[in-house]
């Protein structure tokens, strides 16, 4: 069992084949509570499609999609209050710097494990992180038996800097 799980997480983590998952809305439902409606929220990995967007849009909220933008590369469009996204996990590591650099709030759906990590430890030691731990695992395949539980990792979202849901 923990042979599999073991070559589950080193296909997943590192591998940019296994980056597209639609964020499903029972993984969206527990931190829209933390959110504002008067804010303005930017999927930046949206492409075409998000149900990120979609959920947001649908619950009342405003939710922008990136359309082609690279979000590491381009500049936020204008009006932007907090970047909310999951990323494409083999490149959380920038992803999370380049949030921290635009000093913008954000809420990334991260797996647990992100918590370690010397780069991370130092991004987060340095400039704080909020933590929303999900109850339940998520199942972005539809297939069952989700392997690896995720949290949004935030920053100026939370009202506290650990919470479950």
């Amino acid at each position: 069992m923990a042979s599999t799980n073991l070559k589950m997480l080193n296909k997943t983590s590192n591998n940019t084949l296994s980056d597209e998952c639609y964020t499903p809305s029972n993984a969206i439902k527990p931190l829209i509570s933390e959110l504002s409606r008067d804010k303005v929220y930017y999927d930046c990995t949206s492409g075409l499609s998000s149900n990120i967007v979609d959920y947001l849009n649908s619950n009342g909220y405003r939710c922008i999609s990136s359309g082609e933008k690279d979000f590491l590369i381009d500049e936020l469009p204008d009006g932007i209050d907090i970047i909310i996204t999951n990323p494409p996990y083999s490149k959380k590591d920038k992803f999370i710097e380049r949030c921290y650099e635009l000093k913008k709030p954000f809420a990334l759906l991260l797996p647990v494990s992100s918590l370690q990590g010397q780069k991370r430890g130092q991004m987060f030691s340095e400039n704080g992180i909020e933590v929303l731990a999900l109850n339940k695992r998520i199942d972005f395949t539809g297939k069952g038996s989700p392997h690896f539980g995720v949290a949004w990792f935030c920053w100026g979202v939370l009202k506290q800097k650990l919470m479950f849901k």
